[in-house]
């Protein structure tokens, strides 16, 4: 299963949590996990709520972000420009890349964002859905 995974998803990979398991056995599972490297920017904008959130130190979540991108397919945005118009008809425009590269790569996100289930075009998974679709109790 292909997957656009947001950066509210990605945030919990920063401690331990059963986003973490899923993104660290996502080859096991048969996941594909990709995000726009858009989600770098905004790891990188929220670095005080990161720390406060994983506690860790600044010099221990650049390592973090290093193995997260061992897991993950990061995509630039020339890769699904084309799709951003149609994104834009679905949702807010901080998350125009992530239901672009949806779009692109034909796949569904996953994301705890209630809106996000709002439109009917992309498949929306959320971290309850993956545990219980993947027996995942970590």
């Amino acid at each position: 299963m292909k997957l656009v995974v947001d950066t509210n998803i990605l945030f919990s990979f920063f401690k331990e949590s059963p986003v973490r398991f899923i993104i660290i056995n996502s080859e096991s599972l048969g996941l594909q996990l990709s995000s726009p490297a858009y989600v770098l920017d905004e790891l990188g904008n929220n670095m005080q709520k990161l720390i406060k959130y994983s506690k860790l130190s600044r010099s221990e979540i650049s390592p973090v972000i290093e193995e997260l991108k061992e897991f993950i397919s990061i995509f630039p945005s020339s890769e699904y420009k084309e799709f951003e118009s149609k994104a834009r008809q679905l949702v807010h425009d901080k998350d125009i890349p992530f239901f672009a590269l949806a779009l692109k790569l034909n796949c569904a996100i996953w994301s705890n964002e209630p809106g996000f289930k709002k439109q009917s075009s992309i498949e929306i998974f959320n971290t309850e859905d993956l545990r219980k679709r993947f027996w995942v109790f970590a």
